[in-house]
Formats: C-alpha cells, sequence, structure tokens
C-alpha cells in the first residue's frame, strides 16, 4: 500500500517554530509502516529562514489574501512553509498512491487545507483524501463540510480508520510505536518525544481530554532507547507530554536513565510541566538531565480560578518549586510559567502585579494568549459567536474587545521588560 502524506502549512498572522511538530500524526505513520505501508512524506511547515541554539527559528513566509473574516484586522496574512512552487515540486505524478492522508492541526488554520487538498486533486484526481488531527476532531462537521476531502477520521475513530486501510488496531501497540525520526526528519535541529499520552486533570481551558481519553504511559525502555538512538541526530529533544511528572515515580526513573547516558543533551518543555508533583528529587534529575529553562502550568496567580478551572496548582506550590528548583542548582532566569492573558474577566492589574510578584521569584513568564477552544467548558459561554473557527485565533481574539487592546500590548511588553531583567 502507498500512501502520500501530509502536514498541511500554517496560514495566520503569525507562526514560528516553537518545536512544532505532528508527533501524533508520525506515531500513526510509523504505525502504518510496521505494516509494510509505503510512505512518502511532505512536511509543507518544514523551511526556515533563522535557527537558534534549541532547533527553533522563523518561518519563510509569503503574504497572502485574507480571509473576509479578517478583513478589518490590520496585519497581514502569510502562508508559513513551503512556496507552493516547492510543495508541488515535491509532488511525484508517476507514483500511484493508494490514500493521501493530510493530518491538521489548529483549528483556525484551516485555510490551508482547504488549498493543499486543491493541489493534491488536481495532481491526483482519483487517489482518496483522508484527513485527521486536531482541527477534524474538535470541528468534525465544518471539516467534513469544508475542506473537500473524501473521509474525516476523529482521534476518537482510530479502529475505523485502520479497518478501512485493513490494517489491525490494538490501541496499546499503537500508542507505542514511537517514529522512526531520521526517516521523517533526516536533518532535524530537535527531536520529539512522548512518554505517555493524554492528561489527568480537566482544565475548563483545555481541549486535551476531549483529544484523548484517559492517560497512558509508554515502555520505559522503549522511550529510554528512542532518546538514546536520536542523541545521534541532535541534542535537542522536546518533551511533548502534557503531564510528565503524572506518577512522579515513572519520570523519576526515566530520567534516572537518560542522567546516566552524560550525553549532554537539552530538554524542553513546550507543554509545561507540574508543580504539583516536583520535589527535590525531580529537580535535581532535571537539572542533570539538561533541562533548559524548564517551563512550568501555572495559567493564573488567582487560587479562586485555579480551583474553577481544575485545581491543579496553587501559589504555595509555586513558590515551593521555585525555592526547589534553585536548591537543584537553577538560577533566578532559568526557568519560566505560562500565564494566560485575555480570559474573560481578567483583572489586568492583578496580572501586572502578579508578573512583578513572579520576577522577584525569579521566574520568567510566557503570557499564553487565550481564546476559546470547542470542547471545552469555557468554549460554552462563546459558543454562539465563536462557531467560525477562524474566530478562535489567539492572535486576533483581543481585537474583539478593542477597548483592551491597548492594555494587552501594554501588559505584554512590560512582562518582556520583566524577563529581559532575568536574562542569564
Amino acid at each position: 500500500m502507498k500512501i502520500l502524506t501530509i502536514n498541511p502549512w500554517i496560514y495566520d498572522f503569525a507562526a514560528y517554530d516553537y518545536w512544532l511538530k505532528p508527533y501524533g500524526f508520525l506515531n500513526l505513520l510509523a504505525y502504518l509502516q510496521k505494516y509494510e505501508a509505503d510512505i512518502d512524506y511532505i512536511d509543507c511547515v518544514g523551511k526556515k529562514i533563522s535557527h537558534d541554539t534549541w532547533g527553533r527559528g522563523k518561518y519563510y513566509s509569503e503574504e497572502i489574501t485574507k480571509p473576509e473574516t479578517y478583513q478589518n484586522i490590520p496585519r497581514h496574512f502569510k502562508r508559513y512553509g513551503l512556496s507552493v512552487d516547492e510543495f508541488t515540486a515535491k509532488l511525484d505524478h508517476k507514483k500511484q498512491y493508494d490514500y493521501i492522508l493530510i493530518t491538521s492541526s489548529m483549528t483556525y488554520w484551516y485555510g490551508a487545507l482547504v488549498d493543499t487538498v486543491k493541489i493534491l486533486r488536481a495532481h491526483y484526481p482519483k487517489v482518496p483524501i483522508i484527513l485527521g488531527g486536531t482541527y477534524a476532531t474538535l470541528c468534525r462537521e465544518h471539516a467534513k463540510n469544508t475542506i473537500g476531502v473524501d473521509e474525516v477520521f476523529t482521534n476518537m475513530e482510530l479502529e475505523q480508520f485502520f479497518a478501512k486501510l485493513n490494517i489491525p488496531y490494538e490501541q496499546k501497540d499503537f500508542y507505542n510505536t514511537l517514529p522512526q525520526w531520521d526517516f521523517f526528519y533526516p536533518e532535524s535541529e530537535y527531536v520529539v518525544v512522548k512518554s505517555s499520552w493524554g492528561c489527568p486533570f480537566n482544565c475548563s481551558y483545555c481541549a486535551n481530554p476531549y483529544l484523548f481519553k484517559g492517560f497512558l504511559r509508554l515502555d520505559i525502555d522503549k522511550v529510554f532507547d528512542y532518546i538514546k538512538k536520536y542523541s545521534r541526530l541532535s541534542k535537542n529533544f522536546v518533551l511533548y507530554d502534557d503531564a510528565f511528572f503524572y506518577e512522579p515515580a515513572y519520570a523519576k526513573e526515566l530520567l534516572k536513565k537518560i542522567a546516566a547516558l552524560n550525553a549532554g543533551l537539552l530538554f524542553h518543555t513546550p507543554n509545561a510541566l507540574h508543580w504539583k508533583y516536583l520535589d527535590i528529587e525531580l529537580a535535581k534529575l532535571l537539572k542533570a538531565c539538561g533541562f533548559a529553562m524548564p517551563c512550568f502550568g501555572m495559567e493564573t496567580m488567582d487560587d479562586n480560578l485555579q480551583k474553577e478551572w481544575g485545581g491543579k496548582t496553587g501559589r504555595e506550590e509555586l513558590e515551593h518549586g521555585v525555592a526547589l528548583l534553585q536548591q537543584a542548582g537553577y538560577k533566578k532566569g532559568e526557568y519560566a510559567v505560562y500565564l494566560l492573558l485575555g480570559y474573560p474577566g481578567q483583572d489586568l492589574n492583578r496580572l501586572k502585579n502578579d508578573l512583578e510578584f513572579l520576577n522577584n521569584l525569579g521566574v520568567k513568564v510566557s503570557l499564553a494568549e487565550f481564546s476559546p477552544v470547542p470542547h471545552t467548558s469555557i468554549f460554552d459561554k462563546y459558543s454562539a459567536a465563536f462557531q467560525e473557527p477562524l474566530l478562535q485565533n489567539n492572535s486576533i481574539f483581543s481585537c474583539h474587545e478593542p477597548d483592551k487592546m491597548k492594555a494587552f500590548w501594554e501588559i505584554k511588553n512590560y512582562a518582556k521588560k520583566l524577563n529581559d531583567t532575568l536574562r542569564v
């Protein structure tokens, strides 16, 4: 069976490679390869024009026409990644494919999917095109009615998907099948790794519990062997776990194996770690394994909101955690937290005070701009107004409250100013 597989472009006002790779899609493709599927893979976002020492960088981009929904937004709208000509040049016109598989990520990037499918239809008019991924799962009906593919499968329909391809599906085997990273990215600046799927928490702003039901740990030896194998390819590893510290004994056992490698690796945590489970042993293991700027989830310093949103942490746990990191050898400015900006009813003066409090603790802050995500409890407050996925874009969500836009920018600039005082 021959399959063409596509990671599509990003269409947005801004995009940056903060270790963005479609790991779930690669996991699925690796499972197909186990059953001898012949995979051709094209990453439309795989073109950058700058690179830092941690593997991040700016994507190549070209300005494109803004959708009608965005006409009043005074910003340039762009296609990020390969040019159209570069994409079409990668399509093998002579190869006969049985299927074309396309993944999806942010709901508001769906315009890229529409254009990708149009190009693929022109080149392979008789090949069935199947769409999956995050957007397909969160906005299934919209995807079915908009993208122009033959079929849409959600994350909950993997068994049906594999049945269509006449391939057996066993959940534990599927999620323990790690991608052959150098097949997909032979010259990668970083390698993505997961030691678990899902999240045991149910935060009201997060759709992870909808995207994956439950919490599944991978075999430790498989994860360790994967890291050891690809340490030859890159020294930067990106941990995609949503709850790596949950069940701390597992995390400690894996980290002890990694520390014993003494391979000079760097680990990055864009999905954040949990303060609740941090103890001195874990803090020292983070340092020993090379966790660079470990980032922790906080979202808000308001204890009442923390309880309302899921109660996964609190101010005391944060302060205790900072003390543990410093005891383990981390200096001020070498650890960070995420805080949400722009959620309903947010007190921006309180946020400014929280930024100052965290700065005094030596914590860098990454402000994550809020937007409502389908299938979350917060989204229910907006569902009527934000059914159009383009309106779920966190880059423009603040534009729906123009009276606050100036204050939002002032807060973002203030956070950057405070972070600059912690440069190491």
